[in-house]
């Protein structure tokens, strides 16, 4: 908005989500099963006026659904479907030298089998397992040798004993099947994270940031651009999204995943000069086109920190 007076841009958030100045408005919106969500967007683009459409919640849906408006999808709705699939993904990017072994498992009896198969080939390493589908890294835990209450007293390291997070498994299958998972070696790190705005598979402008303890290194060009230029091709990407790349123990770096969307960190950049959400805000707009996007020379590092902000009060009806 601030490189394009004419715009108006309309955000809807979740009932008691966090929300932020700058949009012309933003509005709650129902907690609906997917397809009457669908039905309440189309409905809020007519009467709103709305000329184009960035879904971002049960996106897959409106890859079906005539809408009333202009769609940003960030890529086909058959790579959609990949991206969004961990094992799916793994299949996709098999023979890489950045590729990510990872095993599926759909039982508490199958993972066992998988981890017993993992432990005798790779001794020395760590298992870890994570939802198939799922973002943010909800429900990811590294299986170790740690204590049985752990978990309980640190969730924030992630580990949990192995033993433990099969019979939680076997108390789930007794009543319905679990939530389908994916095994794979636990890489230590660092993390780089893309935000990356691309047209149609071709690289525009990108930024890589490192994540350190207390913030981040912001970088570009980066040394593993010919491996996001490489994805960015294979699935088409455009628009701005986000990939996420992590350093295994033999130093070799593997892709994590792709992230059909701008991660909630892309806006770090932006307080820098990095102008990717502005711009891709003009190439959805016609402001911009391709050719208009200049590559980003880029290197500096940020640390995080907490600030508190006065509020008014509300009364409790």
């Amino acid at each position: 908005m601030a490189a394009d007076q004419a715009l108006e841009i309309l955000v809807s958030v979740g009932a008691g989500k966090p929300t932020y100045p700058g949009p012309t408005e933003t509005f709650d919106e129902p907690d609906l099963e997917p397809e009457a969500y669908v039905l309440w967007a189309m409905e809020q683009i007519v009467e709103r006026n709305i000329d184009l459409f960035v879904p971002t919640r049960y996106r897959a849906h409106f890859y079906r659904q005539d809408m009333p408006c202009r769609v940003h999808f960030p890529c086909s709705a058959a790579d959609f479907t990949t991206i969004e699939d961990k094992q799916a993904f793994c299949h996709a990017t098999a023979g890489e030298p950045f590729h990510l072994p990872t095993w599926p498992a759909s039982t508490a009896e199958e993972l066992e089998d998988r981890l017993a198969t993992f432990a005798a080939r790779f001794p020395h390493s760590l298992a870890c397992v994570k939802p198939r589908k799922g973002v943010n890294g909800h429900g990811f835990w590294m299986l170790a040798n740690v204590g049985p209450t752990d978990h309980l007293l640190h969730p924030e390291d992630r580990m949990m004993r192995k033993e433990i997070f099969l019979a939680a498994l076997r108390m789930q299958e007794t009543d319905g099947p679990i939530t389908p998972l994916v095994m794979m070696d636990y890489l230590p790190g660092p993390e780089v994270s893309f935000d990356l705005l691309a047209n149609n598979g071709r690289i525009l402008k990108y930024v890589a940031r490192t994540k350190l303890a207390r913030g981040q290194v912001i970088e570009s060009p980066h040394f593993l651009e010919g491996v996001v230029a490489s994805l960015a091709a294979q699935f088409t990407l455009h628009g701005l999204v986000n990939l996420q790349f992590r350093q295994a123990k033999d130093g070799s770096w593997k892709v994590l995943e792709i992230n059909a969307r701008p991660a909630g960190g892309s806006i770090y950049a932006e307080e820098y000069g990095a102008n990717l959400i502005a711009d891709w805000g003009g190439l959805l707009a016609g402001r911009l086109g391709p050719d208009d996007i200049q590559p980003l020379s880029f290197d500096m590092a940020f640390e995080t920190t907490s600030v508190r902000r006065r509020i008014e009060r509300q009364e409790v009806a």
